[in-house]
């Protein structure tokens, strides 16, 4: 008999997942935070992603009524000065490129945003940026942070929200 090393397999499941929270955002960060552990060697996240769910109803209410706001953000939307690249994602369509149309007007017009990034492991960023680019094949989105100095880039779905000034 042979104390050597055990023979470890992987086993795929399918499941779904309820947590309760107050919004989307921490409800992700809640699930990534748990998915994360060691055990769990690969995940993927098929659906109950909500990003720019905010953003996509202000612009909606703004179009037939005065500003609006929610709590203290606002969202605004300058006109995109160049069409916006095509996406290939798991997005719908219409709202993904209505993100993307926004995100080339702030790079068009050098707009200050503040940008709420959730990274791996629950980790969430909020900082003051100009988009300097959008690579649509890389789904990458390449900012500057006024206050660091500094280039950062990332993932179309890392993004939680973004409110320009």
């Amino acid at each position: 008999m042979s104390q050597g090393k055990q023979n470890h397999t992987g086993h795929l499941f399918t499941v779904e997942i309820l947590i309760e929270e107050a919004t989307n955002g921490l409800a992700m960060e809640k699930l990534l935070h748990l998915l994360n552990a060691q055990t769990v060697k690969d995940y993927q996240i098929l659906k109950g992603i909500e990003l720019g769910k905010l953003i996509e109803l202000n612009t909606t209410k703004k179009e037939s009524t005065p500003p609006s706001y929610t709590g203290k953000k606002a969202v605004t939307s300058p006109p995109p000065a160049t069409p916006a690249p095509t996406m290939t994602s798991t997005a719908p369509s219409g709202a993904a490129d209505h993100i993307i149309t926004q995100l080339e007007g702030f790079k068009a017009n050098n707009t200050l945003i503040r940008l709420t990034v959730i990274k791996g492991q629950g980790i969430k960023l909020n900082l003051p940026c100009r988009i300097l680019n959008y690579d649509s094949s890389n789904q990458n989105v390449a900012v500057y942070h006024v206050d660091e100095k500094k280039v950062y880039s990332f993932k179309l779905n890392e993004i939680d929200d973004y409110v320009a000034f």
